[in-house]
């Protein structure tokens, strides 16, 4: 075998080193034995003694090489062992050497981890994604890396950082495999926190782009229903000045009468957008959502399919809140109607209404199912639940927009005005979706932080009249709700269609009215008309005011009005004016 350089080298510098180390010992004074000469023999001892030391120095130098290459291994194995990410080598995929932290990664014991195939702690939706990473490697060698989830042995999910090399080698027992087997270096790094940073930064960007739109949409809504409320104002004004001049039964008083009704439904189209925008007109007053939530039932019960299976869950220490009792009512009946809307034809669905009182933690707000976030703090809940068809994520992004509807009918501004009533409010919205098996929706107040004025022993629930109560309503619907509802609360109820008819009414009986509930819209005689009247001929009676939500009131002294009862007429509302005007 050739001998390098090198080699030559050291063995020449080991031999000086060796003869160097023989001239300093003793002279050794040999004797002669048959035919060896004295020379012959110094010369032999003088090979043998250079051998001997020889050896001696290279077994000194093999020691050294020894210790150095222990002291190695032990840094080596200290640093595989306690290296922060997971290190695994696989042959054929299969695990044959793994660290600690790798061991800990996947929740297992190291040695029940040898022999295992590594794809089978891959979650299954990301195979692809390994398999893609490793035929990368074996096409090419060089190191790949990728992402994807993992499960561990107790089955939680985590994020990974896979980062692989390797080369073709024989496989680690010799002759136990023919030919050559893959070897792969399996890098593995925790990376869930990290995902969890960049998911709640999209998330709270893609909320921020939300509540830039929404501002921007909201703004528009705003100018655009003002000035639209103006016009509005002219026309129902016109309209009521044209019936009380001409006659009753003619065919132009249909038509104004119809032009009035298409202007109060372009009221309400306009006290949705208001509402969105967060410019309606806010009442606020302490409110119980138990009681909300039972009359919104109360008021769609007839449009709950027969197949459908209500459940109502209501707390009983559910706290009150400070809110307008109309928006919140009818915030509750869209997403009512709206969970009705999305359940399909068929027995075995169920619509679940519940309210409880929470409060949420930095953690719970942190949460990923918000569309309208809150801060921590102290909450009434109302939650609705279908078991309807769901959405997928792109429709829940869209879902409380104005005008965006997944319906053949519809506007799209019933959730638009939840949305806009909760933000105003100061409250949040959450929705859990998943297509197949319905969604939830629930909407968060905040709790009233001051002692309540209403106590439950004296709740309005509680709270009865008496006496007579004249409404003039020359809508038959909302004329028959508000019957239905004075009843309930003890009074009698005296009707008016008109203007005309009212102030005959009144003049009849105003002795025994307690009570006027006068909706300004009035055909024939203008609701202002006939309030001045009733005014004059007696103005100790306390004359409330039905007006559309949304539409500003103009002409009539705020003194002189015992309040205003948004339309359409809501209970809650309603009791609270009645309650507060004559208790």
């Amino acid at each position: 075998m050739a001998t390098s350089g090198d080699d030559f080298d050291k063995a020449a510098h080991l031999r000086r080193m060796a003869e160097e180390a023989f001239q300093r010992k003793p002279r050794w004074s040999p004797q002669v034995h048959g035919n060896l000469s004295s020379e012959d023999l110094i010369r032999m001892f003088h090979e043998l003694s250079v051998h001997q030391i020889e050896l001696e120095m290279q077994n000194e130098e093999l020691r050294r090489a020894e210790a150095e290459l222990e002291a190695s291994l032990a840094r080596y194995s200290d640093l595989y062992e306690s290296a922060p990410v997971g290190y695994f080598s696989l042959v054929d995929g299969v695990i044959s050497e793994a660290n600690l932290a790798a061991a800990n990664l996947l929740g297992i014991a190291r040695n029940a981890l040898i022999g295992m195939p590594i794809t089978r702690f891959i979650s299954g939706e990301d195979q692809d994604i390994y398999c893609l990473c490793r035929d990368r490697f074996a096409e090419a060698e060089a190191t790949q890396e990728c992402e994807l989830r993992m499960v561990r042995k107790d089955g939680t999910v985590f994020w990974a950082h896979v980062l692989t090399r390797g080369r073709r080698a024989p496989p680690p027992s010799a002759g136990s495999v023919a030919g050559h087997a893959s070897v792969q270096h399996l890098v593995l790094s925790d990376i869930t926190a990290r995902r969890r940073g960049e998911e709640d930064k999209a998330r709270l960007e893609r909320l921020l782009q939300q509540a830039e739109k929404s501002k921007a949409i909201g703004t528009l809504a705003c100018g655009i229903a003002h000035d639209f409320n103006n016009l509005l104002a002219t026309i129902v004004g016109n309209a009521n000045l044209t019936l009380m001049t001409i006659e009753p039964d003619s065919k132009v008083a249909t038509y104004m009468a119809a032009i009035e009704k298409a202007a109060m439904r372009a009221a309400k189209l306009t006290h949705q957008m208001l509402a969105y925008a967060g410019q309606g007109k806010r009442a606020s007053a302490e409110l119980d959502l138990n009681l909300v939530l039972r009359e919104s039932l109360h008021f769609i019960q007839d449009a709950i399919p027969a197949q459908v299976d209500l459940h109502a869950v209501l707390s009983d220490r559910l706290p009150f809140v400070l809110a307008d009792p109309t928006q919140i009512s009818e915030s509750v009946v869209n997403l009512l109607t709206n969970a009705l809307e999305a359940m399909p034809n068929g027995p075995g669905r169920r619509l679940i209404v519940r309210t409880r009182a929470e409060c949420l933690d930095q953690g719970a707000i942190d949460g990923r199912s918000w569309v309208l976030p809150v801060a921590p703090g102290h909450f009434a809940t109302l939650e609705v639940t279908d078991e309807g068809a769901g959405m997928p994520p792109e429709v829940v992004t869209r879902l409380f927009e104005p005008f965006f509807s997944t319906k053949f009918m519809g506007r799209g501004l019933g959730l638009a005005e939840v949305i806009g009533v909760v933000r105003d409010h100061g409250g949040g919205i959450q929705v859990q979706t998943e297509v197949g098996k319905g969604s939830s929706f629930k909407i968060l107040l905040p709790a009233m932080r001051t002692p309540r004025t209403i106590h439950p022993g004296a709740s309005m629930p509680s709270w009865r009249g008496q006496g007579s109560i004249l409404v003039v309503e020359h809508d038959e619907e909302e004329r028959k709700k508000v019957r239905r509802m004075a009843e309930d609360l003890g009074f009698t109820v005296l009707e008016a269609t008109e203007g005309m008819e009212a102030v005959e009414v009144f003049c009849d009986h105003h002795g025994d009215l307690a009570l006027v509930l006068l909706d300004l819209s009035l055909p024939k005689m203008d609701g202002r008309v006939a309030f001045r009247a009733i005014h004059e001929i007696d103005s100790s009676i306390p004359v409330v005011l039905g007006h559309p939500h949304g539409v500003e009131e103009k002409g009539i002294p705020e003194e002189a009005q015992a309040g205003v009862l948004g339309r359409p007429y809501r209970l809650a509302e309603f009791r609270g004016v009645l309650q507060r005007t004559l208790a």
